[in-house]
């Protein structure tokens, strides 16, 4: 009898599970038995594709739908299949996701739910197969969708995907584009959002050995690099002047159409029944309860944007806040309790890079102590905001789950989410955690 598993549960039967699921491609992260937030999502995907009770606990229902033969994408008949429109869910959005997947099309969530990062990578599909660009999945997209990947492509500069929460690198391209290209806006994913590949390669190329006067070596993406969606969560909280003109000066680089295009997103993500006039507006009520909705209309204004003007935002930003910073990382209010001569202090980004619970059991009591020190709030901010940076869907309960679920390559943006909560420390809390993850 096939034992009910769930978050926290661990063994052969948790190892049973994820090679299931990852046969069944709603699962690609480690093979080692241990139920984390990664398998939950994965079950949770795995069950509403299914149309099981969606609540991330394997029992009889979802073992028996694991363990039967399905019929492989390739083997389905085009003309069982329905025309997909955005707004459209369930299996067959499910199929032609992973089959976009397949092609170097879709870097998103194999979901279920064709919405606009999906509809995104059908009319990029399209296009590249000569096919009418109405971004549906009609009878012409399916056959192609289904056909040997070596016919679908015409030739297109390769793919490229800047994560922009950690250093890149990338050969130099022909040509520069000063301008953005008819139906196709350059992407600049944001640190929290899935990243959109687009057939148009973003480099910075080296065509020449003066360096453009918006491009320098100060402005191109670092670890620190920050996004429309980080800054308008800071700003929402501080409004500083130095921060509005870096907003305003922004905006005079956006096109007007582009501009009321994100703003009238902005008034539908936010629920506002006026428009808001200008990004100082649309950042400054920036808020929680609307962050998934504003998010992705923030993620749609950075994909509109040239390299070079987010560059430009970006070291604007950080030049004008290095003086007047309202977040600094560390505020003590008591005295430092003094570390061993042979320790030294360790931030949260380092430690989860060597985290090994086998190995060192005292990393677990580090963790544990940290997550103890914290109030409930600040832990539940910081646990969604893990949840859109590693894009689940289930919440995680403990930095026990984040340290054994962090993958900087697939999530880059999970180092975001490690960022924040570290600025919340205080000197106190940062050497405690040293100590006790040195012991």
């Amino acid at each position: 009898m096939d034992p009910i598993l769930r978050q926290g549960s661990n063994g052969n039967a948790v190892t049973e599970l994820q090679q299931l699921l990852l046969k069944k491609g709603f699962y690609n992260g480690k093979i080692d038995g241990d139920f984390g937030v990664v398998t939950t999502n994965a079950v949770l995907k795995f069950q509403k594709a299914n149309r099981l009770t969606t609540d991330g606990i394997v029992g009889r229902s979802s073992w028996t739908s694991l363990r039967a033969v399905s019929q492989t994408v390739s083997q389905t008949p085009v003309t069982t299949l329905p025309t997909l429109l955005p707004g459209s869910k369930g299996a067959a959005v499910t199929q032609a996701q992973q089959l976009l997947k397949a092609k170097g099309y879709y870097q998103g969530r194999i979901d279920g739910d064709f919405g606009m990062v999906t509809r995104d990578a059908i009319a990029a599909f399209q296009r590249a197969n000569g096919l009418t660009v109405d971004g549906k999945v009609g009878e012409q997209t399916w056959k192609k969708l289904q056909a040997p990947a070596i016919a679908d492509v015409k030739p297109l500069e390769p793919t490229l995907v800047i994560d922009i929460v950690r250093p890149t690198s990338s050969e130099p391209t022909p040509t520069t584009p000063t301008a953005p290209l008819a139906n196709a806006p350059i992407p600049i994913p944001s640190s929290i959002f899935i990243p959109v590949s687009s057939p148009i390669s973003t480099n910075i190329p080296a065509t020449s050995t003066t360096t453009p006067a918006s491009i320098t070596p100060a402005s191109i993406p670092t670890a620190n690099a920050i996004s429309l969606v980080d800054a308008a969560n800071s700003y929402s909280r501080a409004k500083l002047s130095n921060q509005t003109a870096a907003i305003n000066t922004l905006q005079a680089s956006i096109s007007p159409e582009i501009l009321q295009q994100f703003l009238q997103r902005w008034q539908i993500a936010s629920g506002q029944t006026t428009t808001a006039t200008s990004l100082q507006d649309a950042f400054g009520s920036y808020n929680n309860n609307q962050m998934l909705n504003q998010n992705l209309a923030l993620q749609w204004l950075q994909n509109q944007l040239l390299t070079q003007d987010i560059a430009k935002f970006r070291q604007d930003w950080s030049n004008l806040t290095l003086a007047v910073s309202s977040d600094p990382p560390f505020s003590p209010s008591q005295p430092t309790p003094p570390l061993a001569s042979t320790q030294q202090l360790i931030n949260l980004t380092d430690a989860v890079k060597v985290y090994d619970r086998t190995k060192f059991p005292n990393q677990v009591t580090a963790l544990e102590n940290l997550q103890a020190s914290f109030s409930a709030q600040t832990m539940q901010q910081f646990f969604q905001r893990w949840a859109l940076a590693s894009e689940q869907n289930a919440i995680a309960i403990s930095l026990l789950d984040i340290f054994q679920d962090y993958d900087s390559q697939r999530f880059p943006s999970q180092v975001t989410a490690l960022q924040w909560l570290e600025k919340e420390l205080t000197t106190a809390q940062l050497v405690q955690f040293s100590q006790d993850w040195q012991v």
